[in-house]
């Protein structure tokens, strides 16, 4: 048997010693990273150690910052509610006494000085609640809205005045879930009920600086964002697709549409109307507007369809709402609307003018009449076509009228028009009629004739039967209403030789109802404005109240005692609902906490580490270093005659 030779090598020393080196390295990494681990407490250093489990670290730190701020906002909202609960609680208990006072002082038993005493009392309480009103909590407004920096309530034009903001302060619950927490002045005092309503529809239309996010769109849901194909049949046959995402003016929508026409080599263009767009083609060409991949804008722009042989394809009514920088230009359907004249307003007694002159948008409107300092607030209503009025000031009657034009009723807030129902006259007593005739007009020439205002429901039905019963009668008088200021206005084209006078017949009250019970001039007799807008609330409850125990009358006193019980249940209601959202909270706050301290609890087990298992295995790293020491040591050590043996 064949015996093969060995070949005998020798390990180099370099290689030895670097073998040594890697090994050294490699025991001193790996004591050095259990010795962070164990200083650091963690169990990962970077997420390459273990990238599964940094995965569910990096989410479950997401998720327990979202629930942290989650109980923060509970906390927060909590506490917010019990200061609002325990500051509406006072409210309850000082109306509670003013209606006591009013239930007391209803009968003729109390002396003159006695009502007077209480009245004292009332201002007092009235005092009071404008403090609780302007509560603040954590230095901030408790009942101011959304604007919690500035005082909901002011007292600069002699009475409480709601001057602050009407939004709720939401805040986030719970992952998805939005709640408002709080309780806003006005809804706590009932201050938005004395509110002219505008009956005015002002029909802005649509102008190249319209934004596509002020339209309601045809569809009512706006202009989604999407894409829609135009397609040219005949002609050129052109096919190109518009992309509304990005386009914030409809001028921006036209100019792509057209940018996008010039591109294909189409002839069709795209223009502005006042209700929304029109695609315009040529002769013997028809216009396809299809949606691409489900989209909707071609649909929400009134396009989507094809137009018949060499017409159009006009969108529908995309119906812009009414915003601070709409054109007053733009109103009336592009017709515009021209405010010559201005308005007069009256309110608590005091009087002012407002001029329009040189307004050419509704944010000029808004701060003519809201400038005005006499407590009156214009508003773009909630349709967006149109405005409202509210008057801030309570205990104030608010009278808007004309200034010797149409203004008021051309801006839809005319107090006292046409189509104003005889049943919100005298703050919704209306007007009282007898069978037969109610009132007994004698005009400026002596003749005298009844009218029947039975089956009236408007002021222009009132208008309407005196003019029929004047010209029955022979008379030249006219019925109207009054061309400056509010209410009925009885006159002649030319003067008389008497005085214009308005009985009553058949003992009916209606004259005295539409302010008509009194003696004009020989041309004239102007009404008194039977339907102020009185601030409605808390506060115009008490300031009634306070005057009829000044007064000595009865009878006001009797129906602010009606208005305080009223009163008295809506911040009852408030408790409750205070109570209820309170509740709410304070079971989302102890269910947040336990989902913290369980998700807490999981980032804990991903991410710390097991002293005893990191300890164990620090010592098995120092031991294996140690011994990479001694072993490289004595390598070092061997000399030449080591080599020779």
């Amino acid at each position: 048997m064949a015996i093969n030779s060995v070949n005998v090598s020798r390990v180099s020393f370099n290689m030895r010693t670097l073998s040594m080196l890697e090994q050294m390295r490699s025991a001193n990494l790996r004591l050095f990273r259990e010795q962070q681990r164990i200083a650091t407490g963690r169990q990962f250093l970077s997420a390459s150690d273990d990238p599964v489990a940094a995965g569910k670290i990096v989410r479950s730190n997401e998720l327990l910052a979202r629930q942290d701020q989650i109980l923060v906002n509970l906390q927060h909202s909590e506490r917010w509610l019990s200061a609002a609960e325990s500051n509406v609680t006072d409210v309850n208990e000082l109306l509670t006494e003013a209606k006591t006072i009013a239930s007391e002082n209803i009968n003729s038993f109390q002396s003159t000085e006695q009502r007077q005493s209480a009245a004292l009392v009332i201002d007092s309480i009235i005092d009071q609640l404008f403090t609780l009103g302007n509560q603040q909590f954590d230095g901030r407004y408790l009942f101011g809205g959304q604007k919690t920096g500035d005082a909901p309530l002011d007292t600069a034009l002699g009475r409480v005045r709601f001057i602050g903001d009407s939004h709720s302060r939401n805040a986030f619950f719970d992952i998805g879930i939005d709640r408002p927490f709080n309780l806003t002045a006005d809804k706590l005092f009932g201050l938005r009920a004395g509110q002219v309503k505008g009956f005015a529809d002002l029909n802005p239309a649509v102008t190249a600086e319209t934004r596509l996010s002020d339209v309601d769109g045809a569809l009512g849901q706006g202009i989604r964002n999407g894409i829609f194909r135009v397609t040219e049949i005949g002609g050129g046959g052109a096919t190109f697709d518009v992309d509304v995402a990005g386009v914030d003016t409809m001028g921006e929508l036209v100019d792509r549409i057209n940018a996008k026409a010039a591109a294909a080599g189409s002839v069709l263009t795209a223009a502005i109307t006042p209700n929304g767009l029109q695609i315009n083609g040529a002769a013997g060409v028809q216009i396809q507007v299809q949606e691409v991949g489900g989209a909707h804008a071609a649909a929400d722009l009134g396009l989507l369809g094809t137009s018949a042989i060499g017409a159009p394809i006009t969108g529908g009514d995309v119906k812009p709402r009414l915003t601070e920088t709409t054109p007053l230009a733009a109103l009336n359907g592009g017709a515009g609307l021209t405010l010559a004249s201005g308005l007069r307003i009256v309110n608590n007694g005091a009087v002012n003018t407002i001029s329009f002159a040189g307004a050419t948008t509704v944010q000029d409107v808004l701060n003519r009449v809201n400038g005005a300092n006499l407590g009156v607030r214009l508003e773009i209503n909630a349709a967006g076509n149109g405005f409202d009025a509210l008057n801030e000031l309570s205990g104030g009657d608010l009278s808007i009228g004309e200034n010797g034009g149409t203004d008021a009723t051309a801006l839809g807030i005319r107090t006292l028009q046409g189509g104003t129902l005889l049943s919100e006259l005298n703050e919704g007593r209306g007007v009282t009629t007898a069978p037969g005739d109610d009132l007994q007009i004698t005009d400026a020439n002596g003749v005298s004739f009844g009218v029947d205002l039975d089956g009236a429901a408007t002021m222009q039905d009132v208008i309407n039967r005196i003019n029929t019963a004047a010209t029955g009668a022979g008379s030249t008088l006219v019925a109207s209403l009054q061309s400056v200021g509010n209410g009925l206005q009885l006159s002649h084209p030319a003067a008389g030789t008497q005085n214009i006078t308005v009985t009553r017949a058949n003992l009916s009250a209606a004259a005295d109802d539409l302010g008509l019970f009194k003696t004009g001039g020989p041309q004239t007799l102007s009404a008194d404005d039977v339907r102020p807008v009185r601030a409605g609330g808390v506060f115009s409850a008490l300031y009634r109240l306070a005057d009829g125990l000044r007064s000595d009358h009865s009878q006001t006193i009797t129906r602010a005692g009606e208005e305080l019980d009223n009163a008295v249940r809506e911040i009852t209601g408030q408790l409750g609902q205070l109570g209820t959202r309170s509740a709410d909270v304070v079971e989302r706050r102890g269910r947040t906490e336990d989902a913290v301290l369980a998700t807490r609890k999981l980032v804990g087990e991903l991410q710390e580490v097991d002293l005893t298992e990191a300890i164990t295995k620090f010592q098995q790293a120092q031991l294996a270093l140690q011994a990479n020491l001694q072993t490289g040591s004595s390598l070092l050590n061997l000399s030449l005659f080591d080599f020779l043996r």
